[in-house]
């Protein structure tokens, strides 16, 4: 677990450092105090990127100098150094140096910014980016089969766009097929896994018994059954792919409704926490190591009971580094207050 934090030049933080115990960190503080940044600082040194921005933007107006520096040490000893110089940046681990931080070395997390709000009433894409981030942290196949995909549906419209002969799209068409078959197969097992304990987190959070469904939009589909309906979609004069699990879908229903339409922002909310709870469950089950979930402004638009639910030891036991501005009642020993 994270023993110590330090950030130099980090957005707001000109130089500020921090101890901490094993367990929960929570760190609360008025509006515009730092905490997500701080909750940033550490996804980067897990991560190597942020969520919130480019590397330029986090550096802090104030230094002349144009560089900043995150530290981070591990109880089992293991130091991580992020550096950013002008336009360069290094990850240093145990004192090697490496210009981005491989694969290999990147720590899971499973992070809650509010911007995921918008996975439930946003766009497809949006729930898509939502769930194959989990995905690829517990697949590395998954990952690497997501990133082909995209170079070769990329080249496949380039050729569409261009007018593509059948010839011209035959040995594109059958990299599709094979990568579309593998994502599509992945993201319903894994849906279905999440699903299977979304419910249980629901109910212990919101304290009723509705019933909380996730579903993929489309059902397995073979390499031959993709193939064909590639062929049949250019024969039609398509100029764009319209087949494949970039146009797919997840549906989220709650008491066999959409959540979209009917869930009010607190549901909403409480819907999200119900699919990161099981998300990290299904992530300790599958892998070695310590795992991270960062929860950054998770308690506003709750009501007092389902803050309470919120705060309590099945939460906690999963010892999450939260970032809100209330101050609640639950004795975290890593209480972080900032002014």
């Amino acid at each position: 677990m994270i023993k110590q934090l330090r950030v130099q030049n980090f957005r707001k933080h000109t130089d500020f450092t921090a101890e901490f115990k094993p367990g929960p960190i929570l760190i609360t503080g008025p509006n515009g105090s730092g905490k997500t940044s701080l909750a940033e600082a550490i996804y980067i040194a897990l991560q190597g990127k942020s969520w919130r921005s480019g590397f330029m933007d986090i550096m802090n107006s104030r230094n002349p100098e144009a560089w900043w520096r995150v530290d981070v040490e591990f109880s089992d000893g293991e130091k991580r150094t992020v550096k950013f110089i002008g336009a360069t940046k290094s990850f240093e681990i145990n004192g090697k140096t490496y210009t981005r931080l491989p694969a290999r070395l990147k720590k899971p997390v499973i992070l809650f910014e509010p911007g995921d709000l918008q996975m439930l009433y946003g766009s497809p894409s949006r729930r898509r980016e939502f769930f194959d981030r989990f995905i690829s942290q517990v697949s590395h196949e998954y990952a690497a089969s997501l990133r082909k995909f995209e170079r070769v549906l990329a080249q496949r419209n380039n050729l569409l766009k261009n007018g593509a002969t059948e010839d011209s799209l035959f040995a594109w068409n059958i990299q599709f097929a094979n990568l579309a078959e593998q994502i599509i197969d992945a993201r319903i097992g894994w849906i279905d896994a999440i699903n299977q304990g979304a419910t249980k987190h629901y109910q212990k959070i919101a304290g009723v018994e509705d019933v909380i469904d996730i579903t993929y939009s489309s059902a397995r589909k073979t390499k031959d059954q993709l193939l064909k309906q590639l062929e049949a979609d250019w024969q039609n004069g398509t100029w764009y792919t319209k087949i494949g699990p970039q146009t797919h879908d997840i549906h989220i229903t709650i008491n066999h409704q959409s959540a979209k339409t009917t869930a009010s922002r607190g549901e909403n909310r409480t819907i999200l926490f119900a699919i990161l709870y099981s998300m990290v469950d299904l992530m300790n089950n599958e892998l070695q190591g310590e795992n991270y979930l960062i929860l950054d402004d998770i308690d506003s638009e709750l009501d007092a009971e389902r803050k309470k639910r919120l705060y309590s030891e099945d939460t906690t036991k999963r010892n999450p580094l939260i970032a809100t501005t209330i101050e609640t009642e639950h004795k975290v020993k890593n209480h972080l207050r900032l002014r």
